[in-house]
This record gives structure tokens, C-alpha cells and sequence, in this order.
């Protein structure tokens, strides 16, 4: 159990099993989010104020999770790897095609070995490629922040089961509807729909199902976008299924076959684009991380001109409204 949940289960804010087992409530909450251990007289101090055993609240942890399927990684495998909590999550390295990824943690039974001294920061999840930019700014900061790529459904899967502190979705505005327990903050608009460079009305072939096309896959906003403008009669629609916005662009160019995808990402590759619908793009936060500072870094950072200049640069993005909180 962790202490969070001990804490939860004996009914105790911070502040007061901080006064019961006199240590500072700043402690505490460093401990609850993984980003310090408690010394042998504090861990003895809080197990006893929460009538339990140090080793039930600071003992063997989990086994680590992958962020989008919450199994554990194969042995051996080096990983990105971040805290939610007392829970240790990872993810796979990011593809570099100039040379090897840098790993945070090997995978070792039942546990990982940290190669570097590991620093809390927000996992976050989600179908926006700008989550890997807001990565790096975060950890020129010192934060061990993750940012995963991942359908709507993917990442509302890790969030609700606490692989993350918050998911990146999007959506028509009436189809955004937050779970409980949710703190919105908006990202970006931008508009999603058909890419290719090739000649002809390639998107009447698109939509009639005369062509391959490059999807998505299942769950994905972008492909529920697609098929609600195809005609019903010719699903399902021939063709590859992809990861990603950035993907879906590149194998469009590679293949000369039209691709569901986003404008920024049609943009940046020089393709043409026939846009299908406007998306709100928005960060969704589990509530249990509100006020943390995990969370206020993030918004902070997508309000700097490095985060907004970079995005405006690749084209196809709204920002007027980026890190504005939504009621």
C-alpha cells in the first residue's frame, strides 16, 4: 500500500498526519508523488501515525507498468521510466534515426535499475506531437518527465487506471466529455482530416472507398473523424493503419496513398490537406495532482515563447488560448 492510500484509508489530510507523526507536510507530499524517501525515523513516524508497518508503506513497489498497456516490460529491455505515484511506469525508447536513445531504467524481475538519479515530473499521454517537445523542455529542467503518443482511447485507458497524471485528447467540442475527477486546460485547435501530394480528386476516392487510405486505428479521434465522413456503404476502407499523426503524413509521401491525419502534420511535410473537422486539443489532469507542482510546470512551459514558437513554426496550430484553464 502506499502512503497515499494509507492516508486516504485513515481519512487524513496531509497536514494532519503530518502534525500526528510530526514531520512537515511538504514531506509528505514529496513522498506521495515519488520524489523523495522519507528517512528511517520519518518512515517509522508516518508508519506509526498510520498504525502500519514501514515495509507495507516503503517496501517492494510494483513491478513496473508500460504506460499505455500496463504490462510489465520484458527483462532486459532499457526503458524511459517515470513515477505516478509510488507506481513506476515506462515506455519504449523514442525512435532517433541519428543513433541510440538514452533509457532511464533497465528492466530487471519485477523491479528496474535506474541508470540516473530519478526526478518526478508528469507522465503524460496522448495524440499531440508536440507532447515530445514539452518532454524536453521539462527535462532541461530537471524533471523526469514522459511524454507518450497515443490514441484517445489509449490514453484515457492510462489515465483512468493511474499509469498517468494526465492525458492529451481531442475532439469536436461536444464530444470532449471528461471523466470525473478531471482538471481541463486547453492546448491548441487545430483541424484534422485527409493528406496526400498525389494528382486527381484523390479525396472523392478517399471518401467513396475507391483507394486505399492510410488510417488510424480504432479509438483513434482522428479515424472516428474519417469514418463519419465516408460513405456508409464503403466500410471498412481498404489500406495500412498507422501510430500516429506524423506517421500517417510520412508513409502518406512514402506510398503516395492519401492519409488521415492532422494539418500540422500535413503542413510540415510539404502535403496537401483537405481538412474534415476542427479539434480542441486539451490536457486532461487527474484531479488527485492538482495544485502539484508536476502539473504547474507543465502548463507553465506550454505558455513560453520556446513551446508556442516551435509549434507556430510547423503551422496548422491555434496556441491563442494555449494553458487556459476550462471550468
Amino acid at each position: 500500500m502506499s502512503l497515499r492510500d494509507a492516508r486516504h484509508a485513515a481519512g487524513f489530510t496531509q497536514g494532519e498526519l503530518a502534525a500526528r507523526a510530526g514531520v512537515s507536510r511538504q514531506l509528505i507530499s514529496a513522498v506521495e508523488v515519488g520524489r523523495h524517501l522519507p528517512r528511517i525515523d520519518a518512515a517509522l513516524a508516518l508508519a506509526g501515525a498510520l498504525g502500519t508497518r514501514v515495509d507495507e508503506l516503503f517496501g517492494a513497489r510494483r513491478a513496473p507498468e508500460d504506460i499505455r498497456t500496463g504490462a510489465v516490460p520484458p527483462r532486459g529491455t532499457v526503458v524511459r521510466a517515470g513515477l505516478v505515484g509510488d507506481r513506476v511506469v515506462t515506455a519504449p525508447l523514442t525512435s532517433e534515426r541519428s543513433g541510440w536513445g538514452v533509457g532511464d531504467a533497465v528492466v530487471r524481475d519485477g523491479s528496474v535499475e535506474w541508470l540516473s538519479p530519478r526526478t518526478a515530473g508528469l507522465v503524460v499521454v496522448g495524440c499531440e506531437p508536440g507532447l515530445h517537445l514539452l518532454e524536453r523542455l521539462l527535462r532541461e529542467r530537471g524533471m523526469g518527465s514522459i511524454a507518450v503518443l497515443a490514441s484517445n482511447a489509449v490514453a484515457l485507458d492510462a489515465l483512468v487506471a493511474g499509469r498517468a497524471h494526465a492525458a492529451v485528447v481531442h475532439g469536436q467540442p461536444e464530444t470532449l466529455v471528461a471523466p470525473e475527477g478531471v482538471d481541463r486546460f486547453r492546448i491548441a485547435t487545430w483541424r484534422v482530416g485527409l493528406t496526400s501530394d498525389a494528382a486527381g480528386d484523390w479525396v472523392r476516392g478517399a471518401l467513396a472507398g475507391k483507394m486505399p487510405v492510410i488510417q488510424r486505428e480504432q479509438g483513434a479521434g482522428v479515424q472516428n473523424t474519417f469514418e463519419a465522413a465516408v460513405d456508409a456503404v464503403s466500410l471498412p476502407i481498404a489500406g495500412p493503419t498507422v501510430g500516429g499523426h506524423v506517421e500517417a503524413a510520412e508513409r502518406s509521401l512514402l506510398l503516395g496513398l492519401p492519409a488521415v491525419t492532422i494539418e500540422p502534420a500535413a503542413t510540415a511535410l510539404g502535403l496537401g490537406f483537405h481538412p474534415l473537422a476542427t479539434h480542441e486539443v486539451e490536457l486532461w489532469v487527474d484531479a488527485r495532482w492538482r495544485g502539484d507542482r508536476l502539473v504547474s510546470d507543465a502548463v507553465n512551459t506550454m505558455v513560453t515563447r520556446r513551446f508556442i514558437a516551435r509549434l507556430e513554426a510547423v503551422g496548422g496550430y491555434d496556441l491563442s488560448r494555449v494553458g487556459s484553464q476550462i471550468a
